[in-house]
């Protein structure tokens, strides 16, 4: 009922517009999907973490703003994907502009708060979590829908660049005020500052004898604000970052009516020319179902309509002609796209000069950077204007102030409650061993007070900050306390202590051996010898200060920070769901006893519910525009409720999206397993590994006796039995940049797991430092098994036998109907070993496992068929050995003799 009157609701919005008079004629609804590119592009020019959830977020804070402009002029159940409903950044662009609806927030709220509240009180990641998809399907009236889609279209100029010389701030876009804040802020601060900041830039200045007078001086004019003439380079920048797509379908014929009944004269003509509009490959409707309703409407061909809608917009991006802008100048240090924005360089009409900027002027500009923004930018890095707005959206770019967040925090990490790579890559190690982290933590701070006096300052209020991980934080500081009243010492901890790589960063030292060595003029070159020294002694004396705070505390062999987890996930098959072929009969949609009361009703009804005798099966439920809404909300459930609840309260994980079926979560290597057998049983309604909901009629029931932080007390919808998902998981070394590894995600989910004969697949990829690729296939259904063996093998040390068994199986044994090869010489090599007695326990989970696997390539056996050689086979086994040796030695670290006594080991039993 609630769908229903939900659809109703949109389609009165479309039907009669806000200009419609009482004696007009019903007018016809069309549907409009909207959507914008570039987007793994946007997301791939990141450096840190930090650009990676910035560009994640923007995609989301922009489809989300236009949903909310579909919703102002046409109401909020007018938009139909994404469903707007419980979207808390919805809800906090409602308090700000009606401020009496707090009232109502706070009376639905178990705990009497707001989705703003909650974020400022730090319970909740809602708001600075991504989750609206770049793609928009609307109700919108026939007659005002290619104007309102040209509306779109410029709202989202607006919203990213600002109105055409606009000049007041609500007229500003994102990007206009980043632009803007930059400016001010370097003026500021070169009127306040301004002979210290060129004193400490000074000594990297230039290149012949007397060139840094010259420098000297441009440096001067930048504190005048007419010398600042990068606005028509910024904005060609940001013109060129959206190409915008929208298509219409009518829904329903619009010269007929909206509806018909089967016993009119007309039926025949108004069924054909549905057909023809809709372009449905079966013919809709069944017999059965005229003969049992006899009264039908447009909605029958939704889902075929659905279809040709995602059919048109694949159409019109095969035309797209969106085109790169002149880069004159230096290049973009993190994407090598665009030209590096710099006050001077200027881009007018045709004539594009900039190219003959000394470099050494773009590397002052961007050292100003680092002392206008301390720990945003760290001197050597140079953006464009996009990634530059990426970076500063949230606090600079009007993001978090619409919202009516509070951006008092300067540290933006802590501000957007997002980690880093090594807080990710560490936090179940520190979940697990608190205080060995903090016996670290002195260790390292000790050392640094030592060798690196003038970094103690910095490095404390670097590592003295929280994870940014849920379940880490809750337990290395347990009863939080706002900044101002923490008592000296009781401040959190943050994880990139444990990297030497990520500190010298963060502190802003270079070492000479990694930039472009400087040639400077007499006038600096004694002082600049000097600091080039000085930079690389401290690199090399913070280096061994890691290395040795980590043999001190047991931290052999390794760091955790070495290894990350980063999972792309996909339900599949999810455009069946949409056109309705993946629905089931009638029956499994109607309570218990509605059925046997509707055969009462005639013959017509028993036709629509039992099996047809011609074609022995029952009449599946179309794809209705309720059944569609039913659909969005249950997809609500699992990303915004169940996906945050499993990713940051039963794991040490962050989401970085969650939208629909689409699923981008970052973790901890010792996680990975379990979660992903969590993160299917929720897609799907299976049961719980965590026994923490129960399952049941396709819902996941909280257990009554259990605590479930975040989740509202009801039933939460799952997509049912059937349901599968396709998995890229990439584990990277901390070495490795970003962009490759968010290239071998995506390519992992959509050109690997998704290919696994059937989907529901696996793509596992190990990126080493040297940049080698291990790659594991897994059909989903083997995961279940896979882990019963896999748990123990930590304890057992079972890497060896793994990585024996991944050379000897794949050499020995070919695939049979039969004869069971694998698990035959699998029995016989564990019985061979001198350790036979000790893995007996492991030998049968694990001989069933190879049973299970060679059952389904058996089923599958072509021959390009991904996952189902016996070398895929061998793949999976040593990349079994690689999550076992890896798990293996965390736990000898947690067990270590230096924290041996402390909690009696109590740090030894995980989760």
């Amino acid at each position: 009922m609630q769908d229903h009157n939900s659809i109703v609701s949109g389609l009165t919005g479309a039907l009669f517009p806000q200009n419609w008079q009482a004696n007009s004629k019903v007018g016809h609804a069309d549907l409009l999907l909207f959507t914008f590119s570039p987007v793994q592009e946007f997301i791939k020019s990141s450096r840190k973490l930090l650009d990676f959830w910035s560009g994640s977020y923007l995609l989301h804070y922009l489809s989300a703003r236009l949903c909310w402009f579909i919703a102002e002029r046409y109401g909020p159940d007018a938009v139909i994907t994404p469903s707007l409903w419980g979207q808390e950044i919805i809800d906090a662009w409602i308090l700000k502009k009606y401020p009496d609806f707090e009232c109502y927030f706070r009376e639905i709220d178990s705990e009497n708060s707001t989705p703003v509240s909650r974020f400022n009180l730090r319970r909740s990641n809602s708001l600075s979590t991504a989750g609206f998809p770049n793609v928009i399907t609307a109700l919108v009236p026939r007659e005002e829908a290619k104007d309102f889609a040209e509306e779109l279209t410029q709202e989202m100029r607006k919203l990213w660049k600002g109105k055409e010389n606009g000049a007041k701030e609500g007229e500003k876009g994102i990007g206009t005020k980043v632009r803007d804040h930059i400016r001010q802020t370097c003026i500021e601060l070169l009127e306040k500052s301004g002979p210290e900041i060129w004193e400490k830039i000074a000594p990297t200045m230039g290149t012949t004898e007397g060139s840094h007078i010259n420098y000297e001086k441009e440096f001067e004019k930048w504190h005048q604000q007419c010398n600042w003439e990068w606005n028509k380079l910024w904005d060609a920048q940001l013109d060129h970052t959206w190409e915008s797509y929208w298509t219409l379908v009518p829904l329903g014929d619009p010269d007929k009516d909206l509806k018909a009944k089967t016993q009119d004269p007309g039926y025949e003509t108004w069924e054909k020319s549905q057909q023809n509009l809709a372009q449905s490959r079966v013919e809709l409707p069944t017999d059965p179902e005229k003969k049992a309703y006899g009264n039908l409407n447009v909605g029958t061909w939704w889902g075929s309509l659905q279809t040709r809608l995602g059919q048109s917009i694949q159409a019109i991006k095969n035309t797209r002609t969106w085109q790169i802008p002149v880069a004159p100048g230096e290049r973009s240090t993190l994407s090598g796209m665009y030209s590096a924005v710099h006050p001077n360089l200027l881009y007018r009409d045709s004539f594009c000069e900039g190219a003959g900027l000394p470099a050494g002027s773009m590397r002052m500009f961007w050292k100003l950077m680092a002392e206008a923004y301390p720990g945003l930018f760290n001197g050597s890095e140079m953006l464009n204007a996009v990634e530059l707005t990426k970076r500063m959206a949230w606090k600079y770019g009007g993001i978090a102030e619409s919202l009516g967040v509070s951006t008092d925090e300067d540290d933006l990490e802590n501000l957007i409650r997002f980690p880093n790579l090594s807080s990710i890559a560490a936090a179940r190690f520190a979940h697990d061993a608190p205080e060995k982290v903090k016996e670290y933590w002195h260790k390292l701070e000790q050392q640094i007070r030592q060798s690196l006096p003038q970094c103690r300052d910095r490095f404390g209020s670097l590592t003295r900050r929280s994870f940014q991980v849920p379940k880490t934080d809750d337990r290395m500081n347990p009863h939080p306390q706002p900044l101002s009243q923490r008592a000296r010492g009781e401040e959190p901890y943050n994880g990139v202590m444990f990297s030497s790589k990520w500190l010298v960063d963060d502190l802003g030292l270079q070492d000479k051996d990694d930039i472009t060595e400087l040639r400077v003029s007499k006038y600096a070159q004694k002082e600049s010898n000097k600091n080039s020294l000085q930079d690389k002694d401290d690199i090399t004396e913070l280096r061994g200060a890691v290395d040795q705070a980590h043999q001190q505390v047991g931290l052999t062999g390794g760091s955790p920070s070495d290894w990350w987890v980063i999972v792309l996930a996909d339900g599949d098959n999810m455009g069946k769901y949409v056109s309705g072929s993946r629905l089931h009969p009638y029956e499994k949609y109607l309570a218990t006893g509605v059925a046997d009361k509707l055969r009462k009703h005639g013959d017509e009804w028993k036709q629509l519910l039992d099996p047809n005798p011609k074609q022995g099966f029952p009449v599946k439920k179309r794809m209705g525009p309720a059944t569609h809404v039913g659909l969005n909300r249950a997809l609500l459930d699992f990303s915004n409720r169940l996906v945050p609840y499993l990713t940051e309260k039963r794991f040490c994980g962050r989401v970085v999206y969650s939208g629909g079926d689409d699923v981008m979560a970052l973790l901890p290597l010792e996680d990975l397993p379990e979660y992903l057998l969590s993160l299917r049983a929720a897609w799907c309604g299976k049961a719980d590994p965590y026994d923490e909901f129960r399952s049941e009629g396709g819902f996941w029931h909280p257990r009554q006796d259990k605590s479930l932080e975040g989740l509202p007390n009801r039933p939460l919808f799952t997509m049912g039995e059937g349901a599968t998902m396709s998995m890229g998981i990439v584990i990277a070394n901390k070495g490795i940049p970003l962009p490759t590894v968010l290239e071998n995600l995506w390519e992992a989910e959509k050109n690997r797991a998704k290919k696994i004969p059937g989907k529901d697949g696996l793509c596992f990829r190990v990126i080493y430092q040297s940049g080698n690729t291990l790659e594991a296939l897994m059909k989903g259904e083997l995961l279940e098994k896979w882990w019963a063996w896999l748990q123990q093998g930590p304890d057992l040390d079972l890497g060896p036998v793994l990585h024996r068994l991944a050379e000897e199986l794949p050499q020995r044994c070919v695939v049979s109907e039969h004869n069971r090869l694998f698990q035959l010489a699998t029995t016989t090599i564990l019985a061979r070993r001198d350790r036979k007695d000790e893995l007996e326990s492991i030998r049968d989970p694990l001989v069933s496992w190879l049973d299970d696997w060679e059952c389904w390539v058996n089923k599958n056996a072509k021959a390009d068929s991904l996952g189902t050689t016996p070398a895929d086979l061998g793949n999976l086994l040593r990349f079994s050995a690689f999550w076992v040796d890896k798990k293996r030695q965390r736990n000898e670290w947690i067990r270590s003799k230096e924290t041996a006594g402390i909690q009696g080991g109590r740090y030894a039993v995980a989760r």
